[in-house]
């Protein structure tokens, strides 16, 4: 079970790292077209929605890692009050 809960946790920061990546992409890219007035506004858009949709996940992902991380402390003292 330890081995299961290694093995998410570091999927879990693995897919925290890339949607990281991702959004620092997405708004470097919105500011850089921006700033040189590279972007028309459907691209603008386009980006700006996206890195919001990514921002949003993001948070989504942070959220259920603190439930998974409180779920399991709850299990291990419950498993520790039954022995």
């Amino acid at each position: 079970m330890e081995h299961e809960d290694s093995g998410r946790q570091v999927g879990r920061r693995e897919l925290l790292a890339n949607i990281r990546r991702l959004t620092v992409a997405v708004l470097d890219t919105l500011e850089e077209g921006s700033r040189d007035k590279t972007l028309d506004q459907g691209e603008k858009r386009l980006l700006s929605s996206t890195g919001t949709r990514l921002l949003r996940l993001w948070r989504t992902a942070l959220n259920d890692d603190g439930i998974s991380q409180t779920a399991g402390r709850l299990e291990r003292a419950r498993s520790g009050q039954r022995s």
